[in-house]
């Protein structure tokens, strides 16, 4: 198992939208290698963070101890789902992540080939007490703001910053939570996949069915 850095670690994950491309139905309830689409996600997350928030509505789950959130005005983007999660976190945990060495991931809700080793690459990026935050790139070589791992006081600096320059978080490009320098990690790219439409299902399903 990699040796991961820092402190208590803890995820926010992104579950929120109309999910349009797939007619709207509530695509993270969608059955994916026998599991909901959104479960994944959390079995990824749940063995490297002590508290794991989703923001989004409470659904069915079988993975424990996960803590369900909203926004105060759903539907502003990703980002503001991401200050709602940081709140949450920092009434629940509050004491546990002012230390300094405090990790966050933050991820989308809809990856159902990350796995728990994915992400432990990402938190061991944070070796360096230099680095932010780290990101994974993803099959078209960008860094995946909703796939990475952040220091939580450098975050909700950032979050801080963001909200101070505009009107609001709303509408923000997810992209504006990474900070400059923000280390890459390249891994599987399939572990990158997000399903946002009709397709992208068929080929999770297809991974989940050849990998068993």
């Amino acid at each position: 198992m990699t040796v991961v850095p820092g402190g208590p670690r803890c995820a926010v994950v992104v579950a929120g939208g109309s999910a349009r491309r797939m007619g709207g139905v509530d695509k993270l309830a969608l059955d994916v290698g026998g599991r909901p689409l959104l479960d994944h996600v959390l079995a990824a997350a749940r063995p490297l963070c002590t508290t794991v928030v989703v923001v989004g509505p409470r659904r069915p789950t079988g993975v424990e101890a996960v803590t369900f959130t909203t926004e105060a005005e759903p539907g502003g983007g990703p980002v503001p789902a991401v200050a709602a999660g940081m709140a949450s976190l920092a009434a629940g945990e509050g004491a546990e992540l002012a230390s300094p060495g405090s990790l966050v991931a933050v991820l989308a809700a809809d990856l159902p080939l990350l796995t728990t080793t994915n992400l432990e690459a990402l938190f061991a990026a944070l070796g360096a007490p230099s680095a932010e935050a780290a990101a994974a790139v993803d099959d078209e070589g960008r860094l995946h703001p909703l796939l990475a791992v952040h220091r939580v006081c450098a975050l909700a600096a950032r979050l801080a910053g963001l909200a101070v320059d505009g009107p609001g978080l709303a509408g923000v490009a997810a992209s504006q939570l990474l900070p400059p320098g923000t280390v890459a990690v390249a891994f599987d790219p399939a572990a990158t996949l997000n399903v946002n439409r009709p397709e992208d299902l068929d080929r999770a399903r297809s991974a989940m069915t050849a990998g068993s």
